[in-house]
């Protein structure tokens, strides 16, 4: 059914993140007329039912086919059967009503937690790994040599001034 290139992207970011931070936008820049988009659940493309709606709007405007694998669904940019856009936005209210009920669990199982006086979180002084791990030992020698925290940033290509700083004190990168 699928012929030509392809490209899987998988994103396992909260959908509570905006489309850019999910990666949807560079998604969408990408395809083009007669592409295909495939994904799991609708509410995978969109945090709200309105935001759902309008992305699925996006593609059939960009004459892109959807395909949502759970729902047995194919939105086809042709289709302007009311009846299919009523589904969607059905399909979309479940799924935004379904988020909303897991966090109210969520938040009620934690505040239950907290109120038998279980702390929640990692405990204090807990060393967990880190992106900056690969790199630990450029970023010492740069470090040492006085490079400022920006610029290390710049040389291996990911993080903040406020989190490497962070990583070098819990670390113990300072000047040794």
């Amino acid at each position: 059914m699928f012929r030509g290139h392809s490209n899987i992207i998988e994103t396992t970011i909260s959908s509570k993140k905006s489309t850019k931070e999910r990666g949807i936008d560079a998604v969408l820049e990408r395809l083009s007329s007669g592409d295909s988009l495939i994904v799991t659940k609708l509410d995978r493309i969109g945090r709200s039912t309105i935001e759902v709606l309008q992305i699925i709007q996006d593609i059939k405007d960009k004459g892109i086919t959807l395909y949502i694998i759970k729902d047995s669904l194919i939105v086809n940019p042709n289709d302007t059967n009311p009846i299919t856009q009523m589904f969607l936005t059905l399909l979309s209210g479940f799924a935004q009503m379904e988020r909303s009920f897991i966090s109210e669990r969520t938040k009620s199982a934690l505040q239950a937690r907290k109120d038998k006086g279980i702390k929640l979180g990692r405990q204090k002084g807990q060393v967990v790994s880190s992106k900056y791990d690969i790199h630990k030992e450029k970023i010492q020698e740069l470090y040492d040599l006085g490079v400022p925290i920006s610029k290390i940033i710049d040389y291996i290509g990911t993080g903040t001034r406020q989190s490497l700083n962070n990583y070098i004190k819990t670390r113990g990168l300072l000047s040794q």
